[in-house]
Protein backbone atom coordinates (compact mmCIF):
# COMPACT_ATOMS: atom_id res chain seq x y z
CA UNK A 1 0.00 0.00 0.00
CA UNK A 2 1.12 3.48 -1.29
CA UNK A 3 -0.06 5.72 1.91
CA UNK A 4 0.98 5.80 4.87
CA UNK A 5 -2.24 6.33 7.01
CA UNK A 6 -3.09 2.57 6.77
CA UNK A 7 -3.43 2.34 10.83
CA UNK A 8 -6.12 5.04 10.51
CA UNK A 9 -8.32 3.88 7.50
CA UNK A 10 -9.62 1.18 9.89
CA UNK A 11 -9.18 1.92 13.39
CA UNK A 12 -8.14 -1.05 15.14
CA UNK A 13 -6.33 -2.05 19.14
CA UNK A 14 -2.98 -0.57 18.15
CA UNK A 15 -3.84 2.22 15.73
CA UNK A 16 -2.89 4.75 18.83
CA UNK A 17 0.69 3.42 18.82
CA UNK A 18 0.95 2.68 15.47
CA UNK A 19 0.44 6.92 14.60
CA UNK A 20 1.93 7.77 16.92
CA UNK A 21 5.47 6.41 16.24
CA UNK A 22 4.90 6.94 12.79
CA UNK A 23 4.28 10.70 12.81
CA UNK A 24 6.40 11.52 15.68
CA UNK A 25 9.42 9.21 15.17
CA UNK A 26 10.58 6.37 17.67
CA UNK A 27 10.09 7.09 21.71
CA UNK A 28 13.06 9.44 23.10
CA UNK A 29 12.37 8.36 26.36
CA UNK A 30 13.03 4.87 27.84
CA UNK A 31 9.89 2.72 29.08
CA UNK A 32 9.74 3.05 32.90
CA UNK A 33 6.61 1.97 35.01
CA UNK A 34 4.23 4.57 35.58
CA UNK A 35 1.37 4.65 38.39
CA UNK A 36 -1.73 4.65 36.86
CA UNK A 37 -5.23 4.77 38.81
CA UNK A 38 -7.93 2.80 38.10
CA UNK A 39 -9.00 4.16 34.48
CA UNK A 40 -10.23 1.71 31.04
CA UNK A 41 -7.57 0.19 29.66
CA UNK A 42 -7.85 2.75 26.05
CA UNK A 43 -6.33 5.83 28.41
CA UNK A 44 -3.96 3.85 30.28
CA UNK A 45 -2.44 3.13 26.63
CA UNK A 46 -2.63 6.81 26.17
CA UNK A 47 -0.40 7.70 29.27
CA UNK A 48 2.17 4.66 28.35
CA UNK A 49 2.55 5.88 24.49
CA UNK A 50 2.38 9.54 25.46
CA UNK A 51 5.46 8.71 28.61
CA UNK A 52 7.51 7.45 25.93
CA UNK A 53 8.24 10.92 24.53
CA UNK A 54 9.56 14.36 25.33
CA UNK A 55 7.06 16.20 22.97
CA UNK A 56 3.69 16.26 24.74
CA UNK A 57 0.96 14.61 22.65
CA UNK A 58 -1.69 16.66 23.83
CA UNK A 59 -0.81 20.42 23.19
CA UNK A 60 -3.94 22.13 22.42
CA UNK A 61 -6.12 20.75 24.89
CA UNK A 62 -4.91 19.49 28.09
CA UNK A 63 -5.01 15.52 28.91
CA UNK A 64 -5.99 15.22 32.48
CA UNK A 65 -2.83 13.95 34.62
CA UNK A 66 -3.78 10.03 35.90
CA UNK A 67 -3.73 11.38 39.41
CA UNK A 68 -6.33 13.67 38.41
CA UNK A 69 -9.05 11.32 36.88
CA UNK A 70 -11.39 11.67 40.51
CA UNK A 71 -14.48 11.52 38.52
CA UNK A 72 -15.52 15.25 40.12
CA UNK A 73 -17.18 15.98 36.78
CA UNK A 74 -20.65 16.74 36.36
CA UNK A 75 -22.72 14.22 36.99
CA UNK A 76 -20.01 12.28 38.21
CA UNK A 77 -18.44 11.78 34.93
CA UNK A 78 -14.53 11.48 34.62
CA UNK A 79 -12.99 14.55 32.44
CA UNK A 80 -9.83 13.26 30.58
CA UNK A 81 -9.18 15.95 27.87
CA UNK A 82 -10.26 19.55 27.81
CA UNK A 83 -9.91 22.70 25.60
CA UNK A 84 -10.98 26.33 26.12
CA UNK A 85 -14.50 25.97 24.70
CA UNK A 86 -14.71 22.16 25.24
CA UNK A 87 -14.73 19.29 27.37
CA UNK A 88 -14.50 15.34 27.17
CA UNK A 89 -15.72 12.85 30.24
CA UNK A 90 -16.67 9.28 30.40
CA UNK A 91 -19.04 7.70 33.00
CA UNK A 92 -16.62 5.21 34.89
CA UNK A 93 -17.68 1.41 35.10
CA UNK A 94 -16.96 0.42 31.21
CA UNK A 95 -14.01 -0.97 30.03
CA UNK A 96 -13.98 1.42 26.94
CA UNK A 97 -16.59 3.72 28.03
CA UNK A 98 -18.64 6.37 25.47
CA UNK A 99 -17.46 9.94 25.37
CA UNK A 100 -19.65 12.56 26.03
CA UNK A 101 -18.79 16.20 25.06
CA UNK A 102 -19.40 18.90 27.97
CA UNK A 103 -21.45 16.48 29.99
CA UNK A 104 -24.07 16.86 27.98
CA UNK A 105 -23.67 15.69 24.34
CA UNK A 106 -23.36 11.77 23.80
CA UNK A 107 -20.37 11.74 20.90
CA UNK A 108 -21.18 8.17 20.04
CA UNK A 109 -17.63 7.23 20.24
CA UNK A 110 -15.76 4.67 22.72
CA UNK A 111 -13.07 6.32 24.32
CA UNK A 112 -10.72 3.50 22.38
CA UNK A 113 -11.57 5.38 18.83
CA UNK A 114 -11.90 9.38 20.50
CA UNK A 115 -8.23 8.87 21.85
CA UNK A 116 -6.84 7.49 18.53
CA UNK A 117 -9.04 11.12 16.79
CA UNK A 118 -7.34 13.09 20.17
CA UNK A 119 -3.61 12.10 19.22
CA UNK A 120 -4.97 13.49 15.38
CA UNK A 121 -6.63 16.12 16.35
CA UNK A 122 -3.67 17.21 18.31
CA UNK A 123 -1.08 16.70 15.30
CA UNK A 124 -3.02 18.64 12.98
CA UNK A 125 -3.81 21.25 15.01
CA UNK A 126 -0.71 22.08 16.78
CA UNK A 127 1.56 21.10 14.39
CA UNK A 128 5.86 21.68 13.87
CA UNK A 129 5.47 22.49 10.09
CA UNK A 130 1.91 23.32 8.45
CA UNK A 131 -0.09 25.66 6.62
CA UNK A 132 -3.43 26.86 7.30
CA UNK A 133 -6.21 29.06 5.05
CA UNK A 134 -9.60 29.82 6.73
CA UNK A 135 -12.76 30.26 4.32
CA UNK A 136 -11.01 28.95 1.76
CA UNK A 137 -13.20 29.41 -2.28
CA UNK A 138 -14.68 26.34 -3.63
CA UNK A 139 -11.82 26.43 -5.92
CA UNK A 140 -8.89 26.60 -3.52
CA UNK A 141 -10.32 24.21 -1.53
CA UNK A 142 -10.68 21.69 -4.70
CA UNK A 143 -6.84 22.06 -5.44
CA UNK A 144 -5.73 20.91 -2.08
CA UNK A 145 -7.97 18.02 -1.60
CA UNK A 146 -6.43 16.54 -5.38
CA UNK A 147 -3.30 16.57 -3.21
CA UNK A 148 -4.77 14.21 -0.46
CA UNK A 149 -6.78 11.48 0.05
CA UNK A 150 -9.79 11.09 2.60
CA UNK A 151 -9.20 8.62 5.11
CA UNK A 152 -11.37 5.66 4.93
CA UNK A 153 -12.59 5.13 8.68
CA UNK A 154 -15.67 6.39 9.45
CA UNK A 155 -14.44 8.57 12.54
CA UNK A 156 -12.54 11.23 10.40
CA UNK A 157 -16.29 12.59 9.63
CA UNK A 158 -17.02 13.34 13.47
CA UNK A 159 -17.88 15.94 14.36
CA UNK A 160 -18.63 17.84 10.96
CA UNK A 161 -19.28 15.62 7.67
CA UNK A 162 -18.55 18.20 5.84
CA UNK A 163 -15.13 18.73 7.09
CA UNK A 164 -12.87 15.88 7.22
CA UNK A 165 -9.63 14.47 7.94
CA UNK A 166 -6.94 13.75 4.48
CA UNK A 167 -3.92 12.80 4.99
CA UNK A 168 -0.86 10.60 3.68
CA UNK A 169 2.35 9.37 5.07
CA UNK A 170 3.86 13.39 5.61
CA UNK A 171 0.67 14.90 5.84
CA UNK A 172 -2.10 15.40 7.59
CA UNK A 173 -5.06 17.78 6.55
CA UNK A 174 -8.75 18.49 8.21
CA UNK A 175 -10.86 20.09 5.48
CA UNK A 176 -14.09 21.57 5.13
CA UNK A 177 -15.74 24.58 3.75
CA UNK A 178 -14.56 26.73 6.02
CA UNK A 179 -10.69 25.48 6.82
CA UNK A 180 -7.79 24.33 5.11
CA UNK A 181 -5.65 22.88 7.91
CA UNK A 182 -2.52 20.99 7.13
CA UNK A 183 0.18 19.23 8.92
CA UNK A 184 3.50 18.12 7.68
CA UNK A 185 5.68 15.04 9.32
CA UNK A 186 8.95 17.52 7.65
CA UNK A 187 9.03 21.32 6.36
CA UNK A 188 9.45 19.83 3.08
CA UNK A 189 6.08 18.34 2.54
CA UNK A 190 4.37 21.35 2.66
CA UNK A 191 5.94 22.30 -0.57
CA UNK A 192 2.98 20.08 -2.52
CA UNK A 193 0.93 23.30 -2.08
CA UNK A 194 3.44 25.97 -3.21
CA UNK A 195 2.38 26.06 -6.88
CA UNK A 196 -0.80 26.39 -5.56
CA UNK A 197 -0.37 30.39 -5.32
CA UNK A 198 -2.94 30.32 -1.88
CA UNK A 199 -2.47 33.39 0.40
CA UNK A 200 -2.11 31.34 3.58
CA UNK A 201 -3.65 32.85 6.81
CA UNK A 202 -0.51 30.62 8.64
CA UNK A 203 2.46 28.93 7.38
CA UNK A 204 5.18 28.12 9.60
CA UNK A 205 7.88 28.67 7.04
CA UNK A 206 7.09 32.34 7.42
CA UNK A 207 6.64 33.18 11.30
Amino acid sequence: MIWGVYELDVIADDSLGRFVSRWYGLPDRPRSPLDLPAMPEPLAEWHRVAARYSLPLSRDHAMTAPADLDGSGSPGLVRFWSGTDDWYSYAPGSSDPQVIENDTVETGLPLSRFLVYAAVYEATYTPLHGLVRMSPAPDELRQVKLRLRELDDPLWRWPSPETRYHGDDDLLAHLGPDRVVIAARHRDALGRFDGLGLPWDWDTRTV
